[in-house]
């Protein structure tokens, strides 16, 4: 499992590093986020969440399709691995959970498409897929990407 775990991020971490990247920041969840080009139809993402002791830090992993991109709003759905890495280096269980995500990616200013509002709905459920919840996220975004128009799709 903690192959995998690398080998996902690994994905991630080469796709932002070959693309452009997305920082957005959930202030009422303390998650920061760190994503290849989300104008992209697939895109992955990491999110971490902030505000808490280092040993409790949570680390998602998150797989994402674009399913209508528009020049104002995109929508997008994908799934996640939810782990903490130092639970493994202490010999506790890495994956935490899973989660479903379905979101959007608001730009509402014309001239600077690259600013956006987001917002997440994403149930979660535990490793043993024996309880969960149901997470709400809304944050602001920023894509660090050429102005360049969006992609030609219906509105």
């Amino acid at each position: 499992m903690t192959r995998v775990l690398l080998l996902l991020t690994g994905l991630v971490v080469s796709q932002s590093a070959a693309a452009q990247v997305a920082v957005t920041y959930f202030p009422f969840q303390s998650v920061l986020g760190v994503s290849s080009d989300t104008e992209r139809r697939v895109w992955g993402g990491l999110n971490l969440e902030t505000n808490t002791f280092i040993s409790n830090v949570n680390v998602e992993v998150q797989g994402v399709v674009n399913v209508k991109r528009g020049s104002w709003v995109n929508y997008y759905t994908g799934l996640g691995l939810n782990t903490n890495p130092l639970y493994a280096v202490n010999e506790l269980p890495l994956v935490n959970g899973y989660s479903l995500t379905f979101g959007t990616r608001i730009k509402p200013l014309p001239n600077h498409r690259n600013l956006q509002v987001v917002f997440e709905l994403a149930p979660y459920a535990n490793r043993y897929l024996d309880g969960g919840y149901l997470r709400t996220m809304l944050g602001l975004a920023y894509n660090f990407r050429r102005n360049t128009p969006a992609a030609p799709v219906s509105e």
